[in-house]
């Protein structure tokens, strides 16, 4: 029998990334929490924080698990996962 708990608790999941979508999702995510000049999604984009403390779990996890972060040549790392990822998105946003 189900209790009260898990009848209103979401479903897990668990997510794979390739490398390469690892690798950029990472660098994604670290650019906006950072504080610098980088564009990041305004308030409007969020409808709880919730969302916001999920896309920082989500880049606790991936610094847990990648190693590309703390080589010498990460720059060239993302840039090269990045120009392979390219094909599978033709469009300018999320929207398509």
């Amino acid at each position: 029998m189900m209790t009260d708990e898990q009848k209103t608790s979401p479903d897990s999941a668990e997510i794979r990334l390739s490398p390469d979508e690892a690798v950029v999702l990472f660098e994604l995510l670290s650019r906006w929490s950072e504080e610098n000049v980088a564009p990041t999604p305004d308030a409007a984009c969020f409808e709880s924080t919730a969302e916001c403390a999920v896309l920082l779990g989500l880049l606790a996890g991936l610094q847990k698990q990648l190693v590309a972060p703390f080589r010498e040549d990460y720059a060239a790392i993302v840039k090269a996962a990045r120009r392979r990822l390219v094909p599978s998105w033709d469009y300018a946003d999320l929207r398509g």
